[in-house]
């Protein structure tokens, strides 16, 4: 990161943690960054002792730099105090990584529009902005954020970049195709650049080049992953196999034909979901709609658990009884954008979506008539917000996946998705390690399988962890230090404590206090123990029993919100259990409120 004064002479920024202090400035725009916010971007969750203090220098380091001339009691004009915390407020500051989300928003617009070379030309200047890695060598989890969240938005843009070239018949050009297959040999488990280099290599003649491609591409997602390809890959190839030209590259957002993988448990594909399959052949019966209404089935349970791979297996094993394709929403952002999502891939321009949630819905219905569509709606919180996106068509259906069971949908079908058992899961986490490092050390890795607990995603990262990092045993990984698996349980930019992080931030107050408080009892706990655990007795319920007995309908409330948010499990006659890793994350990593 660079910084010029107003006449273009060079600043120089101080140390890197200095360095990311202004990054998160300068990333907020102006808005004022409150101080817990800002120890947390340099330094996660446990700050050192003195954090406050260094930040504060790092301020005053910053306002020297920024007005020389200011005198020593004179307030700042720039790096103004604010909200607990400081904004930079910097008359019209040159961000090159605004001017690239600016360029990429106004290609987007461009290509809505219908004007793909316009919209080829801005996106290629945008992407000239780009000069090595986004806030190289800067510290802390913000900058890291920070990091993947523009390299993921750059790799995007290349991609549109070359998708263009191809609706232009710029892939004519030798060079451009070389570029192409450089980008791919670079990135190669990012299947949409597959894709177009096996399609820019069948239009230059190249067909049997371009298979070759896709069967690498099968070769590294098994290895590396533990999956296969996706539905845009695989019909693809079906095309090229079939000798079939396409004549356009492979769309962006748009209903797509569902794959027809091999069946669950079988071959690379299956293996990333092994043990599920009681619960495909249960979606298969809801989605078959032997009833009179649009089969709706709801999947349910905790963080990282694996609801989204469930659905999106079902999904490709159902493909030909919806053969106008799936359509996808992440329900996370609200019900008016994922219906813009879904309007925008059935075909309806941005300008063209009408106001309001209600009228959205009609047209999303009334276009959705006479197809047979699976819709596929991700993280839906709340019932009200539901409803507008399931289709009403005969012969659609919907998948909704979900944190608990709060959701009231009339005739959907409840399926709640349990933890792996101890042989599934030693697949799953083999299948990201490798077969080589399962071989030595068969025992530790054992004990890290029974210690993730059944919990998918746990399993991937260790997984993961343990294929990229020759270094890390699979000893080291699971040894037990005061809940601290949780905090490495971490890769590619995802990571367990994360997950249940963002799951927490959901919760009201009361129901964190009683998650902490509930974490420290046995496992299975009912309300009347949750009571006396809230009123400060210990596990074995030792408060005062009027105490305890007057809190248990609050305590009743508060345990079926931490149910709904996907953290607790209900278990055997009225009681409650937590998974092993939620309640290691809540007992040593979840701050108090």
């Amino acid at each position: 990161m660079t910084a010029h004064a107003p006449d273009g002479t060079p600043l120089g920024l101080g140390p890197n943690q200095q360095r990311a202090l202004l990054a998160v400035l300068l990333l907020r725009r102006g808005r004022p960054a409150p101080m817990a916010d800002l120890l947390g971007a340099l330094w996660g969750e446990r700050p050192p002792p003195r954090a406050v203090g260094t930040l504060r220098t790092y301020v005053s380091r910053l306002r020297t730099l920024f007005e020389p001339e200011r005198p020593s009691r004179a307030p700042a004009r720039l790096l103004v105090s604010a909200s607990d915390g400081y904004a930079l407020r910097l008359r019209d500051p040159f961000l090159d990584i605004a001017e690239f989300e600016r360029g990429i928003a106004e290609a987007a617009r461009l290509r809505t529009a219908g004007a793909t070379g316009d919209a080829y030309r801005t996106l290629g200047e945008a992407l000239g902005l780009w000069a090595g890695t986004p806030l190289a060598g800067l510290p802390g989890p913000y900058a890291e954020t920070q990091r993947d969240r523009l390299t993921e938005m750059w790799l995007t843009a290349r991609e549109d970049h070359f998708h263009g070239a191809l609706e232009l018949g710029l892939d004519r050009d030798t060079a451009a195709v070389a570029d192409l297959r450089a980008f791919a040999a670079e990135h190669p488990l990012r299947e949409r650049a597959q894709a177009l280099l096996m399609l820019a290599l069948h239009r230059a003649g190249r067909s049997r080049e371009a298979l070759a491609v896709y069967g690498s591409t099968c070769d590294t997602l098994a290895r590396e992953l533990g999956t296969g390809p996706g539905p845009e890959l695989t019909a693809l190839h079906r095309r090229l196999t079939a000798r079939a030209a396409p004549a356009a590259p492979p769309p962006t957002p748009a209903p797509r034909e569902a794959p027809r993988p091999a069946p669950a448990g079988t071959g690379p594909a299956g293996r990333c979901l092994a043990g599920r399959s009681s619960e495909l052949a249960l979606l298969d019966e809801v989605l078959a709609g032997t009833g009179s209404g649009v089969p709706v089935a709801v999947l349910t349970g905790m963080p990282g658990i694996g609801k989204t791979a469930l659905a999106d297996r079902a999904a490709a094993l159902s493909g030909p009884r919806f053969p106008d394709g799936v359509l996808r929403a992440d329900l996370g952002a609200g019900s008016a954008r994922a219906l813009a999502g879904l309007l925008g891939a059935l075909g309806v321009p941005a300008q063209a979506l009408p106001d309001g949630i209600e009228a959205r819905a009609a047209l999303y219905r009334s276009l959705l008539d006479g197809r047979r569509v699976l819709v596929l709606l991700d993280d839906a919180r709340d019932t009200a917000g539901l409803l507008p996106l399931l289709p009403a068509a005969r012969g659609c259906a919907a998948l909704v996946t979900a944190p608990g069971r709060g959701l009231v949908v009339p005739g959907a079908r409840l399926v709640d998705v349990p933890e792996l058992d101890d042989d599934a899961a030693l697949l799953l986490l083999g299948a990201a390690a490798g077969e080589q490092r399962v071989r030595a050390e068969p025992d530790a890795v054992l004990d890290l399988v029974r210690q993730c607990a059944g919990l998918p995603l746990a399993l991937h990262l260790a997984g993961t962890r343990l294929r990229h990092e020759p270094a890390l045993t699979a000893a080291a990984l699971a040894s037990p230090d005061g809940g601290g698996l949780t905090a490495r349980l971490r890769a590619g930019g995802r990571s367990v404590e994360d997950a249940f992080r963002r799951r927490c931030a959901t919760l009201a107050p009361a129901a964190l206090h009683m998650l902490r408080a509930t974490a420290a009892a046995p496992d299975g706990f009912g309300p009347a123990a949750a009571a006396a655990l809230l009123n400060g007795g210990g596990p074995s319920g030792a408060a005062p029993a009027a105490a305890a007995g007057a809190a248990v309908p609050e305590a009743a409330d508060l345990i079926e919100a931490i149910v709904d948010a996907g953290l607790l499990r209900p278990a055997a006659s009225g009681r409650y259990r937590y998974h092993p890793l939620v309640r290691a994350y809540a007992r040593h990593r979840l701050t108090a409120a």
